[in-house]
Formats: structure tokens, sequence, C-alpha cells
């Protein structure tokens, strides 16, 4: 099994392609869990959540994998559960630490922020913020042995450069 993530700051269109991908590639992938946590709580997340988030990623990541031939797609990570604790709450839960430390990914596709901002209700809290986010997701993502490839441009062009680097990179599914 190839997991590969779609990573980055909020608005970077990293849900929009991680299902492209998975249409693409005919391969199941794993929805951003604290996004539906979110919305089935009406309200920002709190310190008191993370574990919470935390085993529900986990929860979804695992069932795309079980489902996974040869490829999976994660709308997110771990990684970036770890990115986001540390900028609103200056913390990672040892819950956090420990999953990351046993996590095993293959390429990060690093959305890159240069399309518009979009709101989202509670999800998302501004253009600043996201430009914030993304340098401290790129200083992650420089500290780790994960290949990574910028996506950035159009919706098209992200499109292109994901599959011709997924394509380099994983298996095929008849090998």
């Amino acid at each position: 099994m190839f997991r590969i993530v779609l990573i980055g700051a909020e608005s970077t269109g990293k849900s929009t392609l991680c299902q492209q991908l998975a249409k693409h590639f005919q391969a199941n992938f794993s929805r951003e869990y604290v996004r539906d946590f979110v919305e089935c709580k009406q309200r920002a997340v709190k310190r008191s959540d993370l574990d919470t988030i935390v085993d529900g990623q986990i929860g979804y990541e695992t069932t795309a994998c079980q489902q996974a031939n040869p490829l999976v797609f994660h709308d997110t990570n771990l990684l970036s559960n770890a990115v986001y604790a540390d900028y609103y709450f200056q913390v990672c839960p040892k819950k956090l630490e420990n999953a990351l430390d046993h996590s095993q990914y293959h390429l990060y596709l690093f959305c890159q922020d240069d399309i518009p901002w979009i709101a989202d209700s509670q999800q998302r809290e501004s253009p600043e913020a996201r430009t914030a986010l993304q340098k401290r997701f790129q200083k992650a993502l420089e500290a780790s042995p994960i290949p990574i490839v910028w996506i950035e441009g159009s919706f098209n062009q992200r499109l292109k450069t994901a599959i011709r680097s997924i394509e380099s990179l994983a298996p095929r599914k008849d090998s």
C-alpha cells in the first residue's frame, strides 16, 4: 500500500484535489476528521478536543487503508493535527506524538496557498492565518524524511503535477 497525504494550510485545495486523485486512480481516500468534528459540534475546536480528533483521524485513515489497492489518499493527516495544535494551543499532546511516530506515509503533496482563500464557517480563520500556518507546514515537512511534492498553480496544473508525481513514485495497480 502506498499512502499519499495532501497537506497544507486551510483553503489550499486539499479536499478538492484529494477527491480528484482518488477518482483518477480509482483509489480510496480518507476525509479530514476535524472538518466533520467541527460540523457535528457546530463550534470551533477546543484544546480538550485534541485527543478525540487524533482518534477520529486515525480511525478515518485506518478505514481507508483497509480498502486500499494499492493507493490510498489522505485529506490531511496527523502531522496536520500537530501543526494546528501547536499553532492554536501551543501543545502537541502525547497521544498525537505517539501516533505520529507510528504512522507510515509515503508521499506528501504540499498544497500551496497561491489560490484564493475562501471563508468556511468555524473551520477557517483568515488569509493571514493561512500564510502563518503554511510556513509552519513547510517547516514540519522539511523535517520529515518523506518525499514532498509542491502542488501549485491552477486547479488543472495542480492535478497534473500530482498525477505525474504519483505515477513516478507509486507502485502500479497491476504490479
